[in-house]
């Protein structure tokens, strides 16, 4: 049986189970905060559900609050103003930035691409979104995506960790996490529309996702998702958190994840590196 039949079966058998975002317990500590902010490749398969599910699954409480929209950019999301608002009013631990792929995501790495007004308005999205999460306490993690060769990954991994290293932040080698996987498990499908991860790969992004905000490696745990798994055209918008959109938000139904299933994603997380270090190495699906 397929992952997604797997998914299919047991979220009809929890169905009504649990209400939606009943991961926390009466009297538990205060949830850990992230902000993530991006575009399809965080909102596909609903990324910030699934780090919710992890750190429930963990004991870790963690409450979300996401900025997504297709195809969207940082700089568009920080002049809308609703993620400055967010991190003036509530206190977040951690703050996730998710750039658009290609040319923009890897502008860095090239001294020409970064005089160009694209590179500059990212790199002042990025700045001017850390210094207000740095204000706040809140630690910035640089979401590092995917590139379809060994050549772009490297000018990927670069970017990242330049515009890390500029804003005082961490790298969220979300590259090399899906490299590990396949690695792993060669014959799997990361990819299925050659962009976007498949469900799979976002539960392997969630487990290390919490890995590097929690600094604890997860166990393979039965997980509970409150939330829909949504597909890459979900009709998300960016004028309000992701968590608040009906439709989005969830109905009350729990999609349950088996452990069995999250046991060789566990085995296949990789090793922290130091300070968000990547590995410098060229990277291919």
């Amino acid at each position: 049986m397929s992952l997604k039949n797997v998914l299919i079966s047991a979220a009809l058998a929890c169905a009504g189970m649990l209400p939606a975002h009943a991961q926390s317990t009466v009297g538990a500590a205060p949830p850990l905060r992230v902000l993530l902010v991006g575009n399809s490749l965080t909102y596909t398969n609903n990324l910030p559900a699934l780090l919710r599910a992890v750190g429930a699954a963990e004991g870790t409480p963690i409450a979300t609050e996401s900025y997504a929209a297709p195809g969207g950019t940082l700089i568009e999301r920080w002049n809308e103003g609703h993620v400055a608002e967010a991190l003036r009013n509530r206190r977040f631990d951690a703050v996730v930035l998710q750039e658009k792929g290609g040319h923009l995501a890897a502008c860095m790495a090239s001294a020409q691409e970064q005089r160009k007004a694209p590179c500059a308005s990212s790199v002042r999205a990025y700045t001017e979104i850390a210094k207000l999460a740095a204000g706040k306490g809140a630690k910035v993690f640089v979401f590092a995506t995917w590139g379809p060769d060994e050549r772009w990954q490297g000018k990927l991994d670069r970017s990242s960790r330049l515009i890390a290293n500029k804003v005082s932040g961490k790298v969220f080698d979300a590259a090399g996490a899906l490299e590990a996987l396949r690695q792993a498990q060669p014959g799997i499908d990361l990819y299925p529309d050659g962009t976007h991860p498949s469900t799979q790969g976002s539960l392997m992004l969630a487990l290390v996702l919490y890995r590097d905000i929690t600094g604890s490696t997860p166990l393979a745990k039965d997980l509970r998702v409150t939330a829909p798994l949504l597909p890459v055209n979900a009709a998300v918008s960016a004028a309000s958190p992701m968590e608040s959109q009906p439709g989005l938000a969830g109905d009350g139904k729990t999609t349950l994840v088996p452990a069995s299933l999250l046991a060789p994603l566990v085995k296949a997380i990789p090793d922290p590196k130091p300070s968000g270090e990547m590995d410098p190495a060229g990277r291919r699906r």
